[in-house]
């Protein structure tokens, strides 16, 4: 990894890069103030790549995000880790166009002091961060894996919440 990139971390007058609450030894995005459930947090602009990275944000199954920004560092969403019970939400933003976003909103009241995090399986079909899960909420589900595993149940709970990105929704129709 090249050290240059990582030195300077994202922060703006809301969010910063901090240690994570979440995951001991990592870094994570975490809030300077309070926010209200539907406020936009930040955007994830970049290059878009044809295969998912660990880093990467789907924004179709062969589009994918590397969240850059313009002058070569690490965007804020480079550090949004995982939660099966996320106060975000991932929301894909001119899908079909040459460059499209993302746009990180609050699922839920944020405090100020929390560390952001949104589901991994609302991201990725297959998601390449298959491994055990540490986000320790009530309803954590022990694995992170993409929204093809996703148990229906949940996928039931995220369709009537609206939170699931249309490119997932066209390839997984669950019974609802």
């Amino acid at each position: 990894m090249n050290r240059m990139r990582n030195k300077a971390l994202p922060e703006s007058e809301s969010i910063s890069v901090k240690n994570s609450i979440i995951l001991a030894g990592q870094l994570g995005v975490i809030t300077k103030q309070e926010f209200k459930k539907g406020k936009i947090l930040f955007s994830v602009k970049g290059p878009i790549l044809p295969r998912a990275t660990k880093y990467s944000f789907s924004v179709d199954l062969d589009r994918h995000i590397d969240p850059l920004r313009d002058n070569g560092s690490f965007d804020f969403g480079r550090y949004l880790n995982h939660s099966c019970d996320p106060n975000t939400i991932v929301r894909v933003v001119d899908a079909e166009k040459k460059f499209p976003y993302i746009e990180i909103v609050a699922r839920r009241n944020i405090k100020a002091g929390e560390e952001l995090a949104f589901d991994y399986a609302l991201l990725e079909y297959e998601t390449v961060a298959n491994n055990d899960c540490k986000c320790t909420t009530a309803l954590c589900r022990g694995t992170i894996h993409g929204f093809k595993d996703l148990p229906d149940h949940i996928v039931k709970k995220y369709k009537a919440e609206g939170i699931i990105p249309k490119h997932l929704l066209k390839i997984k129709k669950a019974a609802f």
